[in-house]
C-alpha cells in the first residue's frame, strides 16, 4: 500500500464529515440544483450562481455557460469512493429551466421536472425528462392528458407506476396541488385541487419537502416569498381517500420543541430495521431571515421529533439539496451558506451515517480510509487482492 494513514477509522452515526474533492474537475459553487445517490455516485442536475466572473478561467471558454449563464447547463457525476468528480456530456440536450426542479432517481434513469429559467417565474417548465446517468442524455417524456400549470419549487414522490408531483410557484401564485404522471401510458391526471373547498387544504408553497409511507404524502415545510411554514403541525394528504388531514407532531423528548418554520431546507427518508418505522430527515433551510444549520429526523409512526444534537452542519445553508444512499448515508451538496455573517454559495460536499450499515459496508469504507491510493488501483489489481466485485464496481476507474 503506497500512501497510508495513522488515525484510527471510526463510523460514528450522525457526525457530519466533509469531503475535499480529489482530481481536476469539480462543479462551482451553486444553489437551486437538486442532487440524487445511488451506491456508487452523487448526481447534481442545474443550479444558479449569477456571482460566477465573465473572466473565470474555468468558465469563459465554455460555449454552453456563454449561453445558459447564470444557470447552469450541466449535469456532474461525483464518485462516493474516489471523491472524484466529472461532468458528464450531452449538456445539449439539458432544458434551460435549471433551477429548482424536482427529481428522482430510479436505477440509472434521473427523473427531472418542472423547474425555472431566469428570471426566476418568466419561463417555468411542466416537462418531465429522464436522464441516463451512465450518458447523461436527457429525453423529453411525451406527454397528454391534464398537464399541471407550468411552474418551480414543486415536489415528487414516485408511488407505483405514478410521478405524484406536489405543490410549486409561477413565480406569482403558489399552489398545494397534487398530480401524477402514469409512466406506462404518458397521462396526466388531476388527483386535488386545492379551492378551498375543505378547511384542512393546506396554504400554496414551494421549496417544501415530502414524505411518504406507502399512504400518506406528508408535506415539510415550505413557503412563499414572504413566509415560511412550520412543523408543529404537518399537513398530509391520502392517496386512498383523496383527503387532506392536518397531523399534530410531538417535540423533541428533552425539552418539547420542533424544528423551526423553514423553507429551502433538504430532506432524505429511510426505514428504520429495527422498527420498521419511517424516518425522515431535515436539514438546514431558511425563514426568510434566519439561516439554519440545525438537523432533525422524524418519525412517522409516532409523529415524534428528534433534535439530531451531535449533528450541526459546518454553515447554516438553504437552497442546497440532500440525497441518501441505500447504505443509509446522507450527503448535502451545494447552497447558500452564511459564514462570517456574509452570505455566499458553496461547492462543500457534506455526509451523515444515519444508519449503522452492513459489516462488509464498513470494512469497505475502512480500506478506503486506510488505503488511499486504492481509488487509483485498476479493477484488476483489486480483484486479484481479493476485494469483492460489488465493491470495485463502485469506484469510478471501473468504468473505464
Amino acid at each position: 500500500m503506497d500512501e497510508k494513514v495513522e488515525d484510527t477509522y471510526v463510523l460514528e452515526p450522525y457526525v457530519v464529515i466533509y469531503h475535499e474533492a480529489d482530481g481536476p474537475e469539480r462543479p462551482k459553487a451553486r444553489s437551486g440544483h437538486r442532487i440524487a445517490c445511488d451506491h456508487r455516485n452523487l448526481y447534481s442536475y442545474g443550479g444558479f450562481n449569477p456571482c460566477v466572473s465573465d473572466t473565470d478561467p474555468d468558465m469563459r471558454d465554455d460555449p454552453t455557460w456563454i449561453i445558459s449563464k447564470p444557470l447552469f447547463k450541466e449535469l456532474w457525476r461525483y464518485n462516493l469512493a474516489s471523491e472524484r468528480w466529472r461532468r458528464l456530456p450531452a449538456q445539449e440536450t439539458i432544458p434551460n429551466e435549471l433551477a429548482s426542479n424536482a427529481m428522482i432517481l430510479r436505477g440509472n434513469r434521473l427523473m427531472v421536472y418542472g423547474g425555472t429559467g431566469v428570471p426566476f417565474g418568466e419561463s417555468c417548465s411542466n416537462q418531465l425528462y429522464i436522464c441516463n446517468v451512465d450518458d447523461g442524455a436527457m429525453k423529453l417524456v411525451p406527454a397528454s392528458g391534464e398537464l399541471p400549470e407550468p411552474q418551480y419549487g414543486q415536489a415528487l414522490i414516485y408511488y407505483g407506476s405514478y410521478l405524484y408531483t406536489v405543490g410549486g410557484t409561477t413565480g406569482y401564485e403558489y399552489t398545494c396541488d397534487i398530480h401524477r404522471f402514469n409512466l406506462r401510458t404518458g397521462v396526466w391526471e388531476t388527483v386535488y385541487i386545492c379551492l378551498g373547498r375543505d378547511s384542512l387544504e393546506p396554504p400554496g408553497r414551494y421549496r417544501h419537502e415530502l414524505a411518504f409511507d406507502g399512504e400518506m404524502i406528508y408535506i415539510l415545510g415550505g413557503g412563499t416569498s414572504m413566509d415560511a411554514f412550520g412543523f408543529s403541525e404537518i399537513p398530509a394528504f391520502n392517496l386512498r381517500s383523496n383527503k387532506w388531514k392536518i397531523l399534530s407532531t410531538h417535540g423533541d423528548n428533552d425539552d418539547n420543541t420542533v424544528p423551526a418554520p423553514r423553507r429551502c431546507h433538504g430532506s432524505v427518508q429511510y426505514m428504520d430495521e429495527r422498527t420498521g418505522a419511517t424516518m425522515v430527515v431535515i436539514s438546514g433551510g431558511y425563514d426568510g431571515d434566519r439561516v439554519f444549520s440545525d438537523v432533525w429526523r422524524l418519525d412517522l409512526s409516532t409523529l415524534q421529533w428528534t433534535c439530531l444534537r451531535k449533528c450541526i452542519l459546518p454553515f447554516p445553508v438553504y437552497f442546497h439539496s440532500a440525497a441518501l444512499t441505500p447504505e443509509g448515508r446522507m450527503y448535502i451538496f451545494g447552497g447558500i451558506i452564511k459564514k462570517n455573517n456574509t452570505i455566499q454559495r458553496t461547492n462543500m460536499v457534506l455526509s451523515v451515517w444515519l444508519t449503522i450499515p452492513k459489516l462488509s459496508e464498513i470494512c469497505w469504507q475502512a480500506l478506503n480510509h486506510y488505503w488511499l491510493d486504492l481509488r487509483n488501483r485498476s479493477p484488476d489489481e483489486l480483484l486479484h487482492m481479493g476485494i469483492p466485485m460489488k465493491f470495485v464496481q463502485r469506484l469510478d476507474s471501473y468504468d473505464s
